[in-house]
């Protein structure tokens, strides 16, 4: 055995949600080794719907272009409850520059985030079997197997991403809570001729359910269940002729299916693991929770997790953060995919409702569909924009009662805004994000030249304490600004963005997360007592 390969960070798979969290790390500087079972990555298309909220985190971590480019904006679904006309859910609703469901291969995501992280000097090693992994105050370890060779690694923490089968999981004797739910689905990339579809295109009726989504290439991935095939022995090879023949059974007017690249059969079970972190472990993905198709919540779950994981990392290794802001992790994560577990749940049970019963879902839903409010609530839903940490305990804490309801406050989303820029060009808030991770604005008025003296003492006793940490911004309404310091650049809020949309005021300290949440919202105008609240985000 080769001696001890000793990193700071362990991720073990190298899937959408391990890949995402290499890339996380690389971009903060973070020693990592991604070790990952197979030998080159997945040819298969497996999930396919990137969610509005992901591209935020894409952009954050500057890839979305790269999914621009490849990917499919779905502007919606239409919905054939029970009969033929059809009911329109458009996406055009989602408060987000990304309005749209992207629809795009796996694959294609995959190969995206591993040439990302290998643009930053990242890498990949591959065909490394793990074999044992165990923990104690000291660190991480595990044992894998390349080539027949047995390599051992001991790491400050461990990310687990290698999936619903996890081994990490097993080794550590961590439970996977739930149940299988009994259905089988089939599953096809398949062309459709005749069939020219911008939208997603759903049918749900007594003899099953089936959905079309188009890809930018013209084919479509064609998905769903066939009552009659239900309760048969399970089996994951899927032909051809089985997929028409469901597709025959469930439309009343079928299509021909030809030229498939990927058939496949498969079932769905709802599982969660109690505690995302176990001491210096910390479970993403689908080895932190897995539940049905409905709604494309899955991979977005997942490359969330990662997103919301690995700047805590980083800010614990750079000695910002003591280790017990990592529970802030298990705090933020696990009721989003408890949440998410039980409405897919929820969704396959509706989606499942026979004779009588089906027949109330289709008029309920189909009345429903008619309003434009139900419309913009589902399809921000969906997006996972409202996926938000402002009821989280540590969250409340770092809440300021003075500040409007409008206001943003700890663990809220903020939206991407425009801004007008050292008085010489508009930029928007996320491009800034992506550049320094956590930035921090600072309201002042022209006039009242407190609040500008307020921001140089924190800016200064911030870099005191926590140097390198955040990009400070003054952010001024108008006018021509002018400080005895050059070292804080000015932001002007000539659209009213920073001041109607996120409640700023002058004395507004708002510092953002690099995941686009708020840590804190502070007026005090008291740099003690800010500085205060940053100790506090950081326990």
């Amino acid at each position: 055995m080769s001696s001890v390969i000793e990193t700071d960070v362990l991720v073990i798979g190298a899937g959408p949600t391990g890949l995402m969290a290499a890339n996380e790390l690389k971009k903060r500087g973070v020693d990592f080794i991604c070790l990952e079972k197979r030998e080159a990555p997945s040819d298969l298309s497996k999930a396919l719907g990137i969610q509005a909220r992901t591209m935020e985190m894409f952009e954050l971590l500057g890839v979305h272009k790269e999914f621009l480019e490849k990917g499919y904006p779905g502007p919606g679904a239409k919905l054939h409850l029970g009969g033929e006309n059809a009911s329109v859910v458009e996406l055009h609703h989602i408060e987000s520059r990304y309005p749209y469901l992207l629809i795009l291969p796996q694959s294609e995501t995959e190969k995206i985030l591993e040439s990302h992280l290998a643009s930053l000097g990242g890498t990949v090693d591959r065909e490394h079997d793990v074999m044992d992994v165990h923990q104690d105050e000291t660190g991480v370890y595990v044992k894998a197997s390349c080539n027949g060779e047995v390599k051992e690694y001991k790491a400050d923490y461990l990310i687990a991403a290698d999936g619903a089968h996890s081994k990490v999981r097993d080794a550590l004797n961590i439970d996977f809570e739930g149940k299988d739910e009994g259905y089988t689905f089939f599953l096809g990339d398949v062309d459709v001729p005749g069939l020219e579809e911008i939208f997603i295109h759903m049918h749900l009726n007594d003899r099953g359910a089936v959905a079309f989504f188009p890809y930018k290439d013209g084919s479509y991935r064609v998905v769903g269940f066939d009552r009659a095939r239900q309760g048969l022995p399970h089996k994951d090879e899927l032909t051809l002729e089985e997929l028409q023949d469901s597709v025959n059974t469930v439309l009343k007017y079928s299509y021909r299916l030809e030229n498939p690249t990927w058939l496949s059969y498969f079932g769905t079970a709802h599982r969660q693991v109690p505690d995302y972190r176990k001491n210096r472990v910390f479970f993403v993905g689908d080895a932190a929770h897995i539940h049905n198709p409905f709604g494309g919540q899955g991979m977005n779950l997942g490359l969330q997790d990662a997103s919301n994981l690995g700047w805590k990392l980083a800010s614990v290794l750079k000695g910002y953060a003591a280790d017990s802001f990592l529970d802030s992790y298990q705090d933020e994560r696990f009721p989003i995919g408890k949440d998410v577990l039980k409405e897919t749940s929820r969704m396959l049970k509706v989606v499942n409702l026979e004779g009588t019963q089906g027949k109330v879902r289709n008029w309920a839903g189909k009345a429903a569909l008619t309003q434009d409010w139900v419309q913009q609530r589902i399809a921000n839903h969906l997006s996972n924009i409202y996926n938000e940490y402002e009821k989280v305990k540590r969250n409340k804490k770092l809440k300021d009662s003075t500040l409007p309801r409008k206001a943003l406050q700890a663990g809220r989303r903020v939206p991407d805004h425009l801004l007008f820029f050292d008085g010489a060009k508009d930029e928007r808030l996320y491009p800034f994000i992506c550049d320094y991770g956590f930035v921090c604005l600072i309201y002042i008025d022209a006039q009242h030249q407190d609040a500008i003296d307020y921001a140089y003492t924190f800016a200064e006793k911030v870099n005191d304490q926590y140097q390198g940490l955040m990009k400070i911004f003054l952010v001024a309404k108008g006018g021509t600004v002018h400080t005895d310091g050059d070292d804080l650049p000015i932001i002007y809020d000539v659209h009213r963005h920073m001041e109607r949309k996120l409640g700023m005021e002058k004395g507004s300290v708002l510092l953002i997360r690099p995941d686009g949440h708020v840590a804190f919202h502070d007026t005090s105008m008291d740099e003690e007592r800010t500085l205060e609240k940053l100790h506090q985000l950081f326990q």
